[in-house]
């Protein structure tokens, strides 16, 4: 069985004003290193960032996908990942923008995927999530990147593949930065 790790980081992160990705947390890291870390230290097969490979490669030293069809938010991310890694059994996906994530529920999605042989995500967060790679979820990605009414959402995408939804009990884990204030409230917990 082959995981790949992903790390979502190719928004245009417009309601932050800036690059998520490239925002430092207190202990000097940037998100997108805290994420690339984080999988890293799960024993994953390997771990790659969906991105426009643009990014300064000095800040990173990890292979970046880009997206075959830009403007169409993670499901593009995760069919470019997909078309590089055929052979790939299940992706475990995280967004670049969870600063208190840590390991512990990462493995949980993984080890019940892995044992149920399904996809799987946390209630009332489609990400992170643990994808069963399998023809239905590779087809069902690919009608929605072709289908220009299409929705295209990471909670079609669950849904479709009849993922089971984990109770998380550390919510806080879940935290996302997409403001500014949201940013300066998870910084200030962070640094406690």
């Amino acid at each position: 069985m082959s995981v790949i790790g992903v790390v979502l980081a190719g928004g245009k992160s417009s309601r932050m004003g800036q690059d998520k990705a490239l925002l430092r947390l207190p202990n000097g890291k940037t998100l997108l290193e805290h994420s690339i870390e984080l999988l890293n230290g799960l024993g994953l097969d390997e771990v790659v960032v969906s991105r426009s490979p643009d990014i300064n490669p000095s800040l990173i030293n990890i292979r970046c996908i880009g997206d075959e069809y830009s403007e169409l938010g993670p499901l593009a991310g995760i069919a470019a990942v997909i078309t590089q890694y055929p052979a790939a059994s299940a992706l475990l996906v995280i967004p670049t923008d969870l600063p208190m994530l840590s390991e512990s529920p990462l493995l949980e999605l993984c080890s019940t995927g892995i044992k149920d042989q399904c996809s799987t995500y946390f209630e009332r967060h489609y990400l992170p999530c643990y994808l069963q790679l399998n023809s239905q979820l590779k087809d069902y990605i690919q009608l929605q990147l072709d289908n220009h009414q299409a929705k295209r959402s990471i909670a079609g995408l669950l849904a479709n593949a009849n993922a089971i939804a984990l109770k998380l009990s550390d919510q806080k884990q879940l935290l996302n930065a997409n403001t500014a204030a949201d940013w300066e409230k998870l910084t200030s917990l962070l640094s406690l």
